[in-house]
């Protein structure tokens, strides 16, 4: 394993994300559709996650142009690959969306974007962040998270940070752009005031998405109309140094295309980069080597 695969495997394996199954399978430096057929096929598959604790690929799906009614959807690691997926925390004809899956290190919390009604008699519709809890006998009832994480203003994808902080990009008041990157700190069962990260990680841009590593020193960041980037949504990396954020850094094709590129996760074993993009003509789920993220000890 060389340098700057390192770092990610020794992060990963460092809050015990390694699979009992194995590692991820080997994959090179040009993105491949993940298990085509099963996974990847002719419906909008999108924002994958690893489940910590079975290995278990999560996403979410939708058709035609139904992006805000998604189906959260689990395939079961087979090996090196993955089983079919099937419908789970909602029957699959839920009138609300549900998608971005996202969990704790440990596995025991998933977070995810719903429009569904905060409560009952509710009439707004607007995205939040939505929590579930790991039980023995499979998935408590999901519930809306509250204030700070949750603000009047759409609150679109979450991810989880170190020592159980929250990140998430959100349209409330303060943003530079279409929507920033917040971070939400743990406090003991609640939660501290919502805080902005500021420049260069905001800017005038739309940052809608991220996957934030385990020790919170680097993040993939999603940026929409980038001037650097390649068309629609791209990846960037951005790292923290002695608390401070540098400038966001492209990541070149072929892991970024023309078309979007969203949805950023690592596998377990810290060797795997999945995203999703549409540069096939449909949103699809792909899988590269966690390499070209230019990550090195100490940078």
């Amino acid at each position: 394993m060389n340098d700057r695969l390192a770092l990610t495997a020794c992060l990963l394996l460092s809050c015990g994300c390694v699979p009992a199954g194995g590692p991820s399978p080997d994959v090179g430096s040009e993105p491949v559709l993940v298990a085509p057929g099963v996974v990847s096929t002719s419906r909008q598959e999108n924002f994958p996650a690893i489940d910590p604790v079975d290995g278990s690929l999560w996403f979410s799906v939708y058709d035609g142009e139904a992006f805000n009614r998604q189906t959260l959807v689990r395939a079961p690691r087979q090996g090196s690959s993955w089983g079919a997926p099937v419908p789970v925390i909602f029957p699959v004809d839920d009138q609300w969306g549900a998608r971005a899956p996202r969990f704790s290190a440990d596995g025991r919390t998933l977070f995810f974007t719903s429009n569904r009604p905060r409560t009952a008699g509710d009439t707004r519709t607007d995205m939040n962040i939505w929590t579930a809890e790991r039980t023995a006998s499979g998935w408590s009832v999901p519930v809306v998270l509250p204030a700070p994480v949750n603000a009047d203003e759409p609150d679109i994808h979450a991810a989880a940070g170190p020592g159980g902080d929250l990140y998430l990009a959100s349209r409330r008041p303060g943003t530079l752009g279409r929507s920033d990157i917040f971070r939400i700190p743990r406090r003991g069962q609640g939660w501290g005031a919502a805080e902005h990260l500021p420049p260069p990680v905001n800017d005038a841009q739309s940052q809608s998405d991220l996957w934030m590593s385990p020790d919170g020193t680097w993040m993939i960041l999603v940026v929409t109309d980038h001037p650097q980037g390649l068309g629609g949504d791209d990846l960037f990396i951005v790292r923290s140094r002695d608390g401070v954020w540098s400038a966001p850094e492209h990541l070149a094709a072929p892991i970024n295309s023309p078309g979007y590129e969203y949805g950023p996760a690592i596998s377990r074993d810290g060797r795997t980069l999945y995203f999703n993009s549409d540069r096939g003509g449909s949103a699809d789920i792909y899988q590269a080597s966690a390499s070209a993220l230019g990550i090195r000890p100490g940078t």
